[in-house]
Parts: C-alpha cells; sequence; structure tokens
C-alpha cells in the first residue's frame, strides 16, 4: 500500500508558482529501500523554508538526493532533469547493497500545461493518472484507462537519452465510514496517512471538522443506508452511528445477502449489543453465515482502552490485516 502525499502535494503547491524538484525511482537491482515509481517532491517555500513530501527511502540516499535537489533549484542553466545512479553499499555504505537509478526533474511552473486540479479530482475519483518524461520533454500528465507498470528506457546504449513512464494508481483501499463523532474522526485521522481512500457519512448538519473537508469526501445525508448500496463491493463499511437503531438499519443494508459480499463491515460496540443485533437480525431472515461476515466489537484483539484514538489505532491495523490478506 502507496501513500501518495506527494502527488497531492505537487498539485496543491502550484498556486505559489514556485520551482519544485520531483525525485523519483526509476530502476533498481537487489535489494532496495523503495520500489520503482517512489517519487518525494521538494521545494522552497514562499517563506524560503525548505519542503519535503514523501520520501525515496531515507538515510545516506535521500540526504544525497536532497543536496542534489537544493543545488537544482538554486541553478539558472537549462538542464533540468538528469538520471543518477546510486550504488548503496560503495557510493553511500548503506546495508542494503543494491543499485538504484533517480530521476531528478525540476517543475517550472511555466512548464505544467494540463488542468492539474482537474486531474487531481479524476485520480479521487478512482481514475488513473499517467507521467510521461524523457531527457528532452518535461513531464506531461493525463489520466489513462488501462493500468500499466513504470516503464524506464535508455535509447541507443547512451545514458544521455532516455524516457520514463509512471502510474499514480487511486487508493486500493477504500473505506465507507458511517458517524462524524469522536470515534470516527478519530479513524479518518489515523487513516489519511497511510493511502486510503474515504468516503464519510453522517446525517448531522454541520458536524464535519472543517480541517478534513478538503482530504476527505464528506457527505451530509438522510439516507445513509443509499451510500453503503452503491460503495464499492471491494471496499469496507465502519457503522459508527450515535443512533443504535440506525446502527442496526445500516447493519441490515451492509449485510444484505449479494453475489459480492463487502470486504469488512464492521459496527462499533460490544459482544452484548452484536448478540441483540444478531437476534433482530435472524427474525428478518439473514442467516448464522451472513452474520459471521459482520466484525463487532471492532478492531484488533488485545486493546482494551475505549479511548477514540486507541480504538482508531485498533480498527485500522484490523483493516489492514484484511486488505493485505485480500492483496
Amino acid at each position: 500500500m502507496q501513500h501518495l502525499q506527494w502527488w497531492t502535494n505537487f498539485v496543491a503547491w502550484q498556486v505559489d508558482a514556485l520551482p519544485m524538484v520531483l525525485v523519483t525511482v526509476v530502476r533498481t537491482n537487489g535489494s532496495t529501500p523503495r520500489e520503482v515509481g517512489a517519487t518525494m517532491l521538494l521545494r522552497f517555500n514562499l517563506q524560503q523554508q525548505w519542503q519535503q513530501s514523501d520520501t525515496i527511502g531515507g538515510g545516506h540516499l535521500e540526504f544525497q538526493s536532497i543536496d542534489i535537489a537544493k543545488a537544482m533549484l538554486k541553478e539558472t542553466e537549462t538542464c533540468v532533469r538528469r538520471i543518477e545512479r546510486f550504488n548503496l553499499s560503495a557510493r553511500l555504505g548503506q546495508c542494503c547493497g543494491g543499485v538504484m537509478w533517480l530521476l531528478f526533474e525540476k517543475i517550472l511552473p511555466s512548464a505544467i500545461t494540463s488542468d492539474l486540479s482537474a486531474i487531481l479530482q479524476a485520480w479521487r475519483a478512482g481514475q488513473r493518472i499517467g507521467r510521461k518524461v524523457s531527457h528532452q520533454y518535461v513531464s506531461t500528465w493525463q489520466t489513462m484507462d488501462i493500468e500499466q507498470q513504470p516503464s524506464f528506457e535508455f535509447h541507443s546504449g547512451s545514458s544521455e537519452e532516455w524516457q520514463f513512464s509512471q502510474q499514480i494508481k487511486p487508493y486500493a483501499m477504500q473505506v465507507l465510514i458511517c458517524g462524524a463523532g469522536h470515534v470516527g474522526e478519530a479513524i479518518v485521522r489515523c487513516l489519511l496517512p497511510i493511502g486510503v481512500r474515504v468516503k464519510w457519512i453522517d446525517s448531522r448538519d454541520d458536524i464535519f471538522p472543517s480541517d478534513l473537508l478538503q482530504q476527505v469526501q464528506c457527505i451530509t445525508t438522510d439516507t445513509l443506508d443509499a451510500e453503503i448500496e452503491q460503495f464499492d463491493r471491494s471496499g469496507a463499511i465502519l457503522i459508527l452511528t450515535h443512533d443504535h437503531q440506525l446502527d442496526l438499519q445500516l447493519c441490515f443494508t451492509a449485510l444484505k445477502p449479494t453475489a459480492k459480499p463487502f470486504a469488512y463491515v464492521g459496527m462499533i460496540g460490544s459482544k452484548s449489543k452484536r448478540a441483540i443485533f444478531e437476534k433482530r437480525m435472524q427474525v428478518r431472515g439473514y442467516t448464522p453465515e451472513t452474520l459471521q461476515h459482520l466484525v463487532c466489537p471492532i478492531g484488533v484483539e488485545g486493546i482494551s482502552s475505549k479511548q477514540p484514538a486507541m480504538i482508531a489505532i485498533a480498527v485500522v491495523a484490523q483493516l489492514l490485516q484484511v486488505f493485505d490478506v485480500k492483496k
């Protein structure tokens, strides 16, 4: 699972019209700290403070990469793209022992011709975004319909002529959170740094924290069950509302027998709450096999705290287990 903070910051930072450097892993050999396509974004902001978004591996590799990026930002010559080969053992003394090729691209405000805001919204809606760059041409960005692996090629045996393409895929892990109370908020804040598409719904007006409105799809609606029915079946449902009767209704919807059940259906509550709900659902015709799909209490075992932040950690750990198994 990959968190793409560099990509969202790349679009957000465009408003400042400042040069930036993208550092991207384009090729690897042997044991390396990051994979091909891993990217970090670097710049001096309006206050001339250094900013970094994401990582290409840390340690001496990252320290040297930052030095190269700083030098590129200070340079005025026309060379804005370069490939650097790093032998992690011989050059950097890192125990990984592999070799990495990094692409350093200085992005000038005038070089961006695409509507990156629209492209970002398309990505958040589930579309793939393709990037193409070469020794001759700056990066271009566009939506793509098919899945492609990163590609890096030298031309005519020359290390000076190359081209690279990568794909920014939408997050594979999707979570629909029903309920914007303390636990729901804590789970959202725990999910955001690890790369998850979150849809957050509640029936109450003005319940969502203002600082999360731009980071998460927040929806106020009286028909939470309809949102569940329309949600991607490969995703996870978390039922955390302020109303037990509403929780029950949402369980009816989330566990409705279908050809493809949700990857995860969890409801906050105790074992006694689960027992009461199971009896009521059995009266409605829900089978014991179907009810086994309900996770309640939620969260990995061994964490008994009722603090929202602690519950969030336990629940997110459980979701990661579920989605790792599916992968």
